[in-house]
């Protein structure tokens, strides 16, 4: 069955405006999305080799590519069924190349490394999932602690990443924050904080607040509440080997 395509416009006083098409199966982007191409900037060098995993509708590469100038060789998955035609069809509107693959995780990339690998695979408990609207007809399966994926891409990009490569992932707070930090700096040799972003929850999840308040105590998720408000945050962390 085909599915439903919906445009949709990205705009950020810093990096632009910018028109994508989505489908059913995409992630509308989020502030996650602009903490990590803030973070990435600084760390791309010419001629770079640079793996977007997770990239939705290519977004992050399209962004970068556009805001620098310089000679670089992006490449990008998703394990969405329509990736490929979605990715190419944004890269051909804003004049960008991409090479797009469907992928879980590296499975698409084996021999492959490269310079810079940005994470955006799920990284948000399971339990939150289900209460918010962020997956909408996605599928989510990052356990409890919404640190599955996001370990496995931690674990695994240590075989593809070239001599002095960098990884770049963020760490939602409706997430186990300790337990993925912990995993990566027993990979690689420097986890850096790169930045961090707070956000207001959708108000969907408000009235779900008994079972995020359960999901804390247990040390899986965490968040602030402020005048009626349940603010989460996004950190964004660089990791060499």
């Amino acid at each position: 069955m085909k599915k439903t395509t919906k445009e949709y416009i990205f705009e950020n006083k810093d990096l632009g405006k910018y028109e994508f098409t989505l489908d059913t199966s995409t992630f509308e982007p989020t502030q996650t999305t602009v903490s990590i191409i803030h973070s990435s900037l600084p760390l791309i060098n010419c001629d770079s080799k640079i793996l977007d995993l997770g990239c939705g509708c290519g977004i992050v590469s399209i962004i970068l590519s556009k805001l620098i100038k310089k000679n670089l060789h992006f490449f990008a998955s998703d394990i969405s069924e329509s990736v490929e035609e979605i990715v190419q069809k944004n890269a051909m509107r804003h004049n960008v190349n991409i090479v797009v693959k469907r992928s879980n995780i590296f499975e698409a990339w084996s021999n492959q490394k490269f310079d810079l690998i940005i994470n955006d695979i799920s990284g948000v408990s399971d339990k939150v999932a289900e209460i918010s609207p962020w997956f909408n007809n996605i599928a989510c399966e990052t356990g409890p602690g919404g640190d599955i994926l996001v370990k496995r891409v931690i674990n695994e990009s240590t075989k593809h990443l070239k001599k002095g490569g960098k990884l770049v992932f963020p760490i939602i707070s409706f997430s186990n924050e300790d337990e993925i930090i912990d995993s990566a700096s027993k990979v690689f040799s420097s986890v850096k904080l790169l930045r961090k972003d707070f956000w207001p929850t959708p108000k969907e999840m408000h009235d779900h607040l008994p079972l995020l308040n359960t999901l804390k105590q247990s040390g899986l998720i965490s968040f602030e509440e402020k005048f009626g408000t349940i603010i989460g945050h996004t950190s964004v962390f660089e990791a060499s080997l």
